[in-house]
């Protein structure tokens, strides 16, 4: 069997383990039966909260007949992301990255491992991209997709958002930065962060939509555990009012525990991931100052078809999260590995998310 073919290759990037996740697993999952399309675009499907009620009718009435709610759908087109790893003759002789110095691997089984290797390099260096896919589309409800060229002044930037209008209906703007909690005259007065956090859940809960969970920065996570009012209440043993207990989701997002906000009980997940950007500096995923309120699932990840011109001659299109390509040349004598994929993240409800910005500080 040709491990090179695109059909072999497939397989081989199926059986690569996947490169853990959070903000793509969490909220934007994809059913590879469903969100993973054949054509270059991709559809979605946006349908309202229904909160109406029935009506009490007169026995002999019958029934009152009701309306269905219509839904609307959009042909979108999804970003593209292609990179490769070259492979060339004096990489194939010299030993390779933890291979034994006594090694007795051939220059063609060395190839093979280093294919398996590029493919998982090149996997999660688009998985990368995917996280910080995902947390633009929850802070922006959309996304700028900036492809860019060989060469650094020529690029397009694809927009997309999931609104009408200029003004972002997720936006969340706090009156204030938030202040500390104070004990006074023998009662709490609560700092401005606990009532901008509960109107954000009430601004969901008003739609109808799912809300669980606030997503937030580093420096958020440490200005809460250090308010008084939330340290009193963790050591409250009288009444439920929430629970300090960190844990680790992923080695850069932890749970700090529960808080209950006007009774309803969400999890506070703080992010301090990053990832190394274009320009070589350490980029947080979550920026500081951000607080988002949200549930899981509350998007999904869909993947257009990637076209490709092979060995053959011919132009074939593969279905896939990720689709690799192998690609020789014999003057001068060089392989090259690609991975290509089509992602868009999209909300499966309109504005499912409430994002507020410059909480600490206060500024616009």
């Amino acid at each position: 069997m040709d491990i090179y073919s695109t059909a072999y290759m497939l397989a081989a990037v199926r059986e690569i383990p996947p490169e853990h996740t959070f903000f793509k697993s969490r909220y934007f999952p994809t059913n590879t039966a469903m969100d993973v399309f054949g054509t270059s675009k991709v559809l979605i499907d946006f349908k309202g909260s229904n909160r109406k009620k029935a009506p009490f009718v007169m026995p002999r009435i019958g029934a009152m007949p009701i309306g269905r709610d219509g839904f609307s759908t959009y042909e979108l087109e999804p970003a593209y992301m292609s990179i490769s790893m070259p492979l060339t003759i004096d990489q194939l002789t010299k030993r390779g990255f933890g291979e034994s110095i006594l090694s007795g691997m051939t220059p063609a089984d060395r190839a093979r491992t280093i294919l398996v290797n590029d493919l998982a390099e090149m996997n999660a260096r688009m998985a990368r991209t995917e996280e910080c896919l995902a947390c633009e589309t929850m802070l922006k409800n959309g996304a700028v997709m900036r492809h860019v060229s060989d060469n650094p002044d020529v690029y397009v930037d694809v927009p997309v958002k999931f609104y009408d209008g200029d003004t972002n209906p997720c936006e969340f703007k706090v009156t204030t930065g938030w202040t500390h909690s104070e004990y006074k005259n023998n009662g709490w007065v609560m700092g401005t962060w606990y009532k901008d956090m509960c109107d954000m859940i009430a601004r969901l809960k008003r739609r109808g939509l799912p809300c669980s969970e606030f997503l937030i920065s580093a420096d958020v996570g440490q200005f809460l555990i250090e308010d008084p009012w939330v340290v009193a209440m963790m050591d409250n043993r009288r009444i439920e009012m929430g629970r300090i207990a960190p844990s680790e989701l992923t080695e850069y997002v932890v749970n700090l525990g529960t808080f209950n906000f006007n009774g309803r009980l969400m999890d506070i997940l703080v992010s301090d991931g990053t990832y190394e950007s274009d320009e070589g500096e350490d980029t947080p995923y979550i920026p500081d100052e951000t607080v988002i309120a949200t549930a899981p699932n509350t998007g999904k990840g869909l993947y257009g078809a990637i076209t490709q011109l092979e060995a053959d001659g011919e132009f074939h299109t593969y279905a896939g999260m990720r689709v690799p390509q192998h690609i020789f040349t014999m003057v001068p004598p060089v392989k090259e590995t690609k991975l290509s994929s089509a992602p868009l993240f999209v909300p499966t409800r309109p504005n499912p998310w409430v994002v507020a910005t410059n909480v600490l500080t206060g500024n616009p």
